[in-house]
């Protein structure tokens, strides 16, 4: 099965998923839909994103992702699409949450000659809220990552409001490498808080980067604040 039919039946099955937790669940699933671009080392890098956060209770979680990136170079020798698919569990409460998680990578090269590689993942998902500030820090097994959501990291956040936050992370790359990352994030309530726009940008000796993301939320009137603490 390729990348984008996988991504078309993850989408199916999540609303799937979203119908049915909505009537059984009081506090509802979260659904977002991100797209990205970027460019990286002067190469164009897109990243579509889909993601569900489905409440258990007051302390549990549980999340699905699906991250794909699309490094397009004009040349189908380093062109390649890589799909992160993943579950992730979580201990939760107005402090803080821990998660664990597991998952499949995949990387396709656009050269039809060359094999594509695939690897299971796991992670470790910790975050800390004070007042203010978030501290993050997320750790994957794997290092043949482009995702900008699941780069091995530490950091702090700073939220100017309850819908604008900056961060600061340490990230580290393939091959041990290790970079630095900026990245802001601003909600509009003018549209009922159903989307949000970030803009990042990152360092490292193979790995600079400058680019856009757009989020759309398949829920309203929930605070980026709120909604990262919940569900990020």
């Amino acid at each position: 099965m390729t990348i984008l039919s996988r991504t078309v039946a993850f989408s199916v099955v999540l609303s799937v998923v979203m119908s049915a937790e909505a009537q059984a669940e009081t506090e509802l699933p979260n659904f977002a839909f991100g797209l990205g671009y970027g460019l990286l080392n002067q190469k164009s890098l897109m990243n579509i994103d889909f993601k569900v956060n489905i409440p258990i209770n007051d302390y549990l979680s549980t999340q699905v992702l699906l991250n794909s990136n699309y490094l397009i170079t004009g040349s189908s020798k380093d062109s390649f699409a890589q799909s992160e698919l993943s579950s992730n569990w979580f201990i939760r409460n107005d402090y803080g949450r821990l998660g664990v998680g597991i998952g499949v990578t995949e990387l396709e090269p656009m050269d039809t000659e060359l094999e594509t590689e695939k690897e299971v993942i796991g992670q470790f998902i910790g975050e800390v809220f004070l007042g203010s500030f978030s501290l993050t820090t997320n750790y994957i097994t794997t290092d043949k990552t482009l995702s900008n959501v699941t780069s091995s990291r530490i950091g702090l956040g700073y939220y100017f409001d309850d819908d604008l936050r900056t961060s600061f992370y340490r990230e580290k790359y393939n091959d041990q490498e290790t970079g630095w990352r900026l990245e802001t994030y601003y909600q509009p309530q003018k549209y009922h808080q159903m989307g949000s726009i970030g803009f990042i940008a990152r360092n490292g000796q193979d790995y600079d980067y400058a680019g856009v993301v757009v989020e759309y939320y398949f829920d309203y009137a929930v605070s980026l604040k709120q909604r990262e603490k919940q569900f990020h």
